[in-house]
């Protein structure tokens, strides 16, 4: 899978290789500045952000809140500002899906 961010309109704003939760973090955090000072409507998508495979299918359709991407060793950076990063453990405790 690429490794490209793209906005909402379908507009390239940058990378993550699907390795480090905290570099995704960084990245986003990046992304949001330049917007915001182009004063862009161009939105990002938790759901379309690079390596989605990577993050449990059972996890896939989860909405408690926002999961920006799952790195290789299972830890997601989620929030609506990516602002957290969470074990997948952790996660799932708050999902209505029974993972048992």
């Amino acid at each position: 899978m690429a490794d490209e961010i793209t906005t909402d309109g379908g507009r390239v704003v940058g990378t993550w290789d699907g390795k480090v939760a905290e570099e995704l973090q960084i990245e986003l955090t990046r992304i949001w500045n330049v917007l915001r000072e182009e004063n862009a409507r161009d939105r990002l998508v938790a759901r379309k952000m690079p390596h989605r495979e990577q993050l449990p299918e059972d996890l896939h359709s989860f909405n408690a809140y926002h999961i920006w991407g799952c790195d290789l060793d299972g830890r997601c950076v989620v929030g609506t500002r990516a602002d957290r990063v969470e074990a997948v453990d952790k996660v799932r405790t708050f999902s209505l899906i029974d993972h048992h």
